[in-house]
């Protein structure tokens, strides 16, 4: 009876160290398993860190980098964004209500008033109201246009058009304090949030700039999206046009720089 007794203990024994040794050695793969997705994923992370980020442009802009004079790494001023559409309704009236957003941001900026939706699609519509009974119609405005809009509407007069200008020149007004609103051809931004193929026409307004990675910071009304955007410096400069009865790539190089 003694002697099967030992056997059973023997066989249990054996039975229980196998079966830690089994457990150990799954634990084992499971750890280096764990340690390797750990180092895969810091990897990931790591070209994640040194990945540049980038927004899709124009397929026919060549990138080139020339040496940027610097004022400074960089500006961002501290202007508001309102969509050309507040609400996200894009009717005609706010297909065509760039010109509007934009002067309406720069405003709402000099004054340090609060930009809401609501105070933004009042002052649009107010506007549009404004032009149709002065100007017989809701259209495209030019460079100049834009300007007589913002001096007559809301009675600032320290405003100027600058034409044939150079990056250099933006970043210089932008480093003392004043924003610029500017006339573009739409489709040569290439931006990703544009309803393709995007507006033949086009007004922002670029509010800073970003010497190390060679963009411009602007709100753009033309998507929600649109607020803090970047667009190379290139790219920007080669799309402003003024609108130029509508034939935009042959318009002239103009900025509009509002001056606190």
């Amino acid at each position: 009876m003694a002697k099967h007794l030992r056997k059973i203990f023997y066989f249990t024994t054996l039975l229980i160290l196998a079966a830690g040794f089994l457990i150990w050695g799954l634990w084992q793969i499971d750890s280096v398993e764990k340690e390797l997705e750990s180092m895969v994923f810091r990897s990931y992370l790591k070209l994640r860190r040194v990945t540049p980020k980038t927004f899709p442009v124009a397929a026919d802009i060549e990138f080139v980098y020339p040496h940027y004079q610097k004022f400074g790494v960089g500006v961002n001023l501290n202007i508001p964004f309102i969509s050309q559409a507040p609400f996200a309704i894009w009717d005609e009236l706010h297909d065509h209500a760039c010109e509007e957003a934009a002067i309406i941001m720069v405003y709402y900026y000099l004054f340090g008033k609060e930009l809401t939706q609501d105070a933004g699609e009042r002052d649009i519509l107010s506007m549009v109201d404004w032009q149709i009974e002065n100007w017989g119609g809701h259209f495209d405005l030019s460079a100049k246009q834009i300007v007589q809009l913002f001096r007559i509407y809301y009675d600032y007069q320290n405003i100027e058009l600058v034409y044939d200008y150079g990056v250099e020149d933006i970043k210089k007004e932008l480093a003392i304090g004043n924003p610029i609103v500017v006339p573009a051809a739409g489709r040569v931004l290439g931006n990703p949030y544009f309803t393709l193929p995007g507006p033949e026409y086009h007004v922002l307004v670029i509010k800073g700039y970003d010497d190390e990675k060679y963009e411009f910071i602007v709100n753009d009304p033309g998507t929600k999206r649109g607020a803090d955007f970047r667009y190379n410096y290139q790219v920007l400069q080669n799309a402003i046009h003024d609108f130029n009865q509508g034939d935009v790539l042959s318009g002239r190089k103009v900025m509009i720089v509002v001056k606190k």
